[in-house]
């Protein structure tokens, strides 16, 4: 993929850590690009209040040498495939290693595990992912550990809600279908908050979501036209369910090879929107995601 040439993958040297570097050495390979290896720890140093208890100098030393002897190989491994690959070891949490790093780097993407080793808080990766994608200064991919090690993406899930953000998500993903010869699925998924009026015997008319159900697939097709225009096939989804569930349950269904989605949506009625969806998008969704952060996140 040529349009991620600079790449970050943070590594805490668990299954997950390995193939998202399997994943970002592909991409490196298909675009020519270069990877940067980044491992961040942390262990107080000084005492342990409330004990007073001091932490030996030569544990710090300890666990940086043993760091350093693993980043040194997972580095060897870039290199063996032909990737130019440099390697970072700093002390510090890890989102915000993560983020400082891909901005001070220039990074066009991270790619990282969503679940990490199990031990010392901060030393792992597990939701670690979930901080990342929030304040990245670039796109995110995160991927499982049982997924091929692919550079192109076949058929590629698009959440739609219709926001200035989601638009971003589309935009790239037509360029990473283009580039794979590629299709895009496009999803739209709305929950009318029934039990706001069923608690006082009141049922929302029938009209009310015929009219949903109408503008979703209206705005749907306006999208669809987008992506043909681009040269790109499409297919259109329009499902009732709460917006995460949706874009799991169509993924599987669908077998695609990625989710694009942007990291905040539209304010409003709970479940239409995006916003913290993309999250919790990240830890059930079967394939890898791909998170693309606003322009005006905070």
């Amino acid at each position: 993929m040529s349009r991620f040439r600079t790449i970050l993958v943070p590594i805490d040297f668990s299954e997950h850590a390995d193939a998202a570097l399997d994943r970002a050495l592909a991409i490196a390979r298909a675009g020519g690009g270069r990877v940067h290896l980044l491992h961040a720890y942390e262990i107080p140093l000084g005492t342990i209040p409330p004990y007073g208890v001091e932490i030996p100098e030569a544990v710090l030393t300890g666990v940086r040498d043993a760091a350093a002897r693993r980043l040194e190989k997972a580095a060897h491994k870039a290199e063996g495939a032909g990737v130019p690959c440099e390697a970072h070891l700093v002390h510090a949490p890890a989102a915000s290693a993560i983020v400082e790093s891909a901005r001070a780097l220039g990074v066009d993407l991270v790619v990282m595990g969503t679940r990490g080793l199990t031990g010392l808080k901060h030393v792992l990766l597990g939701s670690v992912a979930e901080r990342t994608v929030r304040t990245a200064p670039c796109p995110v991919l995160t991927v499982k550990p049982d997924g091929p090690a692919s550079a192109g993406f076949a058929k590629i899930l698009v959440p739609a809600d219709f926001s200035t953000h989601a638009e971003r998500a589309l935009a790239l993903a037509i360029e990473l279908a283009q580039e794979s010869a590629g299709e895009i699925h496009l999803l739209h998924a709305y929950e009318l908050p029934a039990s706001v009026t069923m608690a006082y015997g009141i049922a929302i008319p029938q009209t009310v979501w015929d009219g949903v159900q109408e503008a979703g697939a209206a705005r749907l097709a306006e999208l669809a036209k987008r992506v043909e225009k681009a040269g790109v096939r499409v297919v259109s989804h329009l499902m009732t369910a709460p917006a995460a569930d949706a874009i799991a349950d169509a993924a599987a269904a669908h077998r695609v090879d990625l989710v694009v989605i942007a990291t905040r949506g539209l304010t409003g009625l709970k479940h239409v929107v995006l916003g913290s969806v993309a999250e919790r998008t990240l830890r059930i969704a079967p394939c890898p995601v791909l998170t693309v952060r606003s322009d005006d996140a905070d």
